[in-house]
C-alpha cells in the first residue's frame, strides 16, 4: 500500500533534484510512486522504470533510486548490490516495503544497514528512506541502532498480518462447519 504522505514525499525529494538528473525506479513499482516521481520531476530529470536485471542499460550515475518490494530474498539482494553502487554522493535511495516486507527488509538491512556509505534518514510507513554518504564509526553505529529500532515496527506488523490470517482461517473454518 502507498499512501499519500508516501506520495508527498517522493515527489518533494524529486522536486529538489537539479537538471540533468536522473531517478531509476525498479523492483514493483508502484504506480502512485511513479505519477508523485514525475509530478515533481522537472525538465530535464530522466525518470526510468526499469528491470531488476537492466543496470548495464542505464549509463552514468544515478540521483535518486527507488527500489520496490520484491518476493524472494535473491531477488531483493540483487538489487541492493546492482543499483545501489550506481547512486551519486547525497543521492537519495528510496525503498519501499523496507520493514513490512521479510525478504526485502532483510536484504536491506544485510547490504545497507550495515554499510558506511548509507545514512539512514527515515521511514514513513514501509517507504525508508537513505543518502548516499561517507558515515565514520560511530556514525555507522548510531545509524544502526536508528534501523534496528525499526525492527518494533516490522515485529507489530508481521504479528497484525500473522493474527489477521488465522482470523480469516477460523472463520472459513466455522463456515464450512455450519453449512
Amino acid at each position: 500500500m502507498f499512501s499519500s504522505a508516501q506520495g508527498d514525499r517522493l515527489e518533494a525529494c524529486a522536486r529538489v533534484l537539479d537538471p540533468p538528473a536522473r531517478v531509476v525506479m525498479t523492483g514493483t513499482v508502484a504506480a502512485q510512486a511513479l505519477a508523485a516521481i514525475r509530478r515533481g520531476a522537472r525538465p530535464g530529470v530522466d525518470v526510468l522504470v526499469v528491470g531488476t536485471g537492466e543496470v548495464a542499460g542505464v549509463e552514468g550515475s544515478i540521483d535518486l533510486l527507488f527500489i520496490g518490494p520484491t518476493a524472494p530474498y535473491s531477488v531483493a539482494a540483487e538489487l541492493f548490490a546492482r543499483w545501489t553502487g550506481r547512486v551519486a554522493p547525497g543521492g537519495l535511495l528510496f525503498v519501499h516495503g523496507a520493514f513490512a516486507a521479510p525478504p526485502l527488509t532483510a536484504a536491506l538491512l544485510r547490504a545497507i544497514g550495515s554499510s558506511r556509505a548509507w545514512r539512514y534518514y527515515g521511514r514513513d510507513g514501509a517507504l525508508a528512506e537513505y543518502v548516499r554518504a561517507d558515515l565514520t564509526h560511530g556514525e555507522r553505529v548510531l545509524d544502526a541502532i536508528a534501523q534496528l529500532a525499526q525492527l518494533a515496527y516490522f515485529s507489530r506488523l508481521m504479528a497484525r498480518r500473522r493474527l489477521k490470517r488465522s482470523r480469516l482461517r477460523q472463520a472459513a473454518r466455522q463456515a464450512a462447519c455450519s453449512d
